[in-house]
């Protein structure tokens, strides 16, 4: 009898594996196959190429017969590959007739580059940096976006690779980000600029001599020495346009992004680019100096001392909120002393919203031990200018953008660092590295890279905004790897900073409004940020600055219970009531990229089909079917979005002056990822489970499975995990008002086996 049952379910499992493995095959997406169907939408059906294509030789090697004509020109050329020239009509505007545009290799240009700047008869230049070839909708899309922005002299996409006819590895590029673009070609393999601008850049280079080094070092020999001398010009004639100003206004811009691929490389083009540089010193503007920000190295171990004279004219005041926490406080200050080596002067300012009496006393015994330092000279090793130490006891409800803000009313300098008590400062040259981009005129916010302690695992590396909210990317992954093309390393521009390390001019702050002190615990920092993009600054992080974060040792984690995840919503509802028309936009983050997902890596969106095509779901009770199930841990949940329709696509409520939703926008739309530890997965029917707070019921709603390719990654020694992520909706009338925990029902369908577990995550239905 044993062995029949045992026969009986093993023939269950086989064919619970067959539909398991063809639902696998339906919804493994890969990127080649995604990526077609994208490219679709940005077919120009207005727009056709002219199959002439003209192949040059020109740009090889030009030479003169007896009669001063070039032998090698027109009729007597022979066709190669290596510059083409293409002629582009607009159907739908013909009276502008035909648009010739020129690719080249950047090694060739700069070997003839005279001649294809003096010479051209092209509009545009389609330079091309390493080998590969451009893509079909390229020439099309890169002829509309000149021709439709006056302003725009420089054209950059983004690019993938392509193998055996296999297209892989897409780079999904930010918008305009002139931080990353002077410590990193981000550009990549094809550039396309207006002849015309490039020429007149070139003319007034030579005139000054600015290029008179690079073309003496090799002047195109290399495709490395080709492309640092074109970096160098693009960065000349983008200085001329006003690119290193603030303001965001795409029709002043003089740099666009396409966000398609306009590019299919042999090999991945960052590792082909990622060390070229700009000159260590570069010219500066009249209404500010930019500096290049050249790339540095860990800085842990570096110089010791510094003996030359330097200006110590910028004062910056270093504020730092704190209460009852006066070890890891003082752990914080003794690093800032013990590490720092700067040229500037500082203060700092406690802001204390209450310690108890002995705490305090503490607190202002190291304020006047500080202060009686100050009263020698500098401080004992010389190497800091320190100006003093102000303790602001203010007893308050914890109020982080309150007491910021109080420490910024009381601060005298003319930048303000707003630091965690828990931060320990590691590198040494770091306050002169920030200051460094916060005095550029166009800068906002400065924030560096956080780690966790005694590590190299991040904590922060700037942030993003994704549709489901501001997002801490490459958290928890290894600095000592290289992510995304770069993304921890050197300089960036992103749309905000974490408030635990910021650096602002004291200027830009007052016209900021300091932070929004309705924001009590979080999102205050991104608020502040989000405002000042919308003045038009540029948000910075520097990667090449580390700072060890000993994260929330005060007050725990957001988001670790319903309470704290109710409130987190509620904040985050005000930061979108705030910056409505950021919500979901990231111009530091390719739309190509995941949005809809609080994922730590930056992955293409075909890695998780967000969509709502889903049928709706109807709740059904299942009090006594969740009661008779086992409560056990292996059943992990992981929620990762459970928020109402509306909201989710427009970022609030319906209200005055938003968008009018749709009878499809009427709902609440629930992701996540969920499996049993040690288990089958491909035998288990997964039921969402919601309980009421108020009455104890429990309603299940039946969900759709998603391919999940970094659960699968991520836990090798687990059994049929591809199909583990999950989504459902469900209409907003379908449940009585309240709040509502959220958790998951597993029934083995090979077995009699029930499982539940429970999540942190609860859902407030109106």
């Amino acid at each position: 009898m044993a062995s029949l049952k045992q026969g009986l379910k093993q023939i269950l499992v086989d064919k619970q594996h067959k539909l398991y493995e063809k639902e696998v095959a339906s919804k493994n997406l890969t990127y080649d196959s995604w990526i077609e169907k994208q490219e679709q939408k940005a077919i120009i059906d207005g727009h056709i190429e002219n199959t002439g294509i003209k192949f040059l030789t020109n740009d090889l090697k030009l030479q003169r017969n007896e009669s001063e004509k070039y032998i090698n020109d027109g009729k007597n050329a022979s066709e190669n590959m290596e510059c083409q020239q293409v002629e582009i009509f607009d159907k739908g505007d013909p009276f502008q007739g035909k648009k010739c545009m020129e690719t080249v290799f950047a090694t060739a240009f700069c070997h003839n580059i005279e001649y294809h700047l003096e010479d051209n008869i092209a509009e545009v230049i389609l330079l091309k940096f390493y080998p590969g070839k451009c893509s079909r909708i390229s020439y099309p899309l890169i002829d509309k976006i000149f021709r439709e922005n006056e302003n725009v002299v420089l054209v950059y996409g983004d690019e993938d690779v392509q193998k055996s006819g296999t297209r892989e590895n897409p780079w999904f590029k930010p918008d305009w980000s002139p931080d990353r673009f002077l410590s990193c070609f981000y550009f990549g393999g094809l550039v396309a600029v207006r002849t015309n601008d490039l020429r007149e850049t070139y003319r007034r280079c030579k005139e000054k001599g600015i290029l008179k080094r690079e073309q003496e070092d090799g002047f195109g020999e290399t495709a490395d020495s080709a492309g640092e001398l074109l970096y160098l010009l693009f960065y000349e004639m983008l200085k001329e346009h006003n690119a290193f100003t603030k303001g965001h206004q795409l029709s002043e811009a003089a740099v666009y992004h396409s966000r398609h691929v306009l590019f299919h490389s042999a090999q991945s083009g960052y590792y082909q680019i990622r060390n070229w540089s700009l000159p260590e010193k570069i010219c500066g503007e009249t209404n500010g100096e930019i500096n290049t920000g050249v790339k540095t190295q860990a800085r842990a171990e570096a110089k010791t001392d510094i003996t030359e004279e330097t200006d110590k004219s910028i004062t910056l005041s270093v504020i730092i909120p704190s209460k009852d926490n006066p070890d890891v406080l003082f752990h914080c200050m003794d690093s800032l002393f013990s590490k720092t080596r700067s040229k500037h002067s500082f203060e700092i300012i406690l802001v204390d919203n209450g310690s108890r009496e002995e705490n305090k006393k503490r607190i202002s015994d190291k304020v006047s031990e500080l202060n009686r330092m100050r009263a020698g000279e500098k401080s004992k090793r010389g190497e800091l200018c320190f100006a003093g130490c102000t303790y602001v006891y203010h007893p308050m409800p914890f109020n982080f953008s309150g007491m910021c803000n109080l420490g910024a009313a009381n601060a005298k300098g003319e930048l303000l660092l707003f630091l965690n008590d828990d931060m320990e400062i590691i590198y040494q040259d770091w306050m002169d590295l920030m200051v460094e981009k916060t005095r550029l005129p166009y800068a906002g916010a400065v924030g560096a890279k956080l780690l966790y302690p005694d590590s190299d695992i991040i904590q922060h590396a700037g942030i993003t905004n994704l549709r489901v909210g501001p997002a801490h990317k490459l958290q928890f992954l290894h600095d000592e790897d290289n992510h995304y093309f770069g993304m921890n390393r050197d300089v960036h521009n992103m749309l905000a900073v974490t408030g635990a390390c910021l650096m602002v001019s004291k200027d830009v702050f007052t016209r900021a409004g300091g932070f929004c002190e309705e924001l009590a615990v979080a999102f205050n920092d991104v608020d502040l940020c989000f405002t000042i993009h919308e003045m038009g600054y540029y948000n910075i992080v520097r990667n090449d600055v580390a700072f060890y974060h000993h994260e929330s040792l005060s007050r725990g984690k957001d988001g670790d219970s319903p309470k704290k995840q109710q409130r987190l919503l509620r904040e985050r509802d005000i930061l979108y009531d705030r910056h409505e028309d950021l919500y979901g936009k990231d111009p530091y983050y390719n739309p190509g990229l995941v949005t809809d997902m609080l994922q730590t890596e930056y992955l293409p969106a075909y890695h998780y089909q967000v969509t709502l095509d889903m049928p709706w779901s109807e709740p059904a009770a299942l009090d006594k079917k969740a009661g008779r199930a086992r409560e056990d841990k292996c059943l992990v949940v992981g929620m990762e979005c459970a928020m109402d329709i509306y909201k989710w696509r427009y970022g609030g409520l319906p209200k005055k002056g938003r968008v009018q939703g749709r009878q499809d926008d009427m709902g609440y739309y629930f992701q996540g990822y969920s499996f049993v530890i040690g288990s089958d997965n491909a035998c288990y029917k997964k039921t969402l489970l919601l309980k009421s707070q108020d009455s104890g019921r429990i309603w299940g709603l039946s969900l759709e499975s998603r391919y999940r390719k970094d659960i699968k990654d991520n836990l090798k020694d687990q059994v049929n995990v591809e199909l583990t992520g999950f989504v459902a909706r469900m209409r907003r009338e379908e449940l009585p008002g309240g709040v509502y925990q959220l958790g998951m029902l597993a029934e083995d369908k090979c077995s009699s086996q029930k499982l539940v577990n429970w999540s942190n995550w609860v859902l407030e239905v109106h």
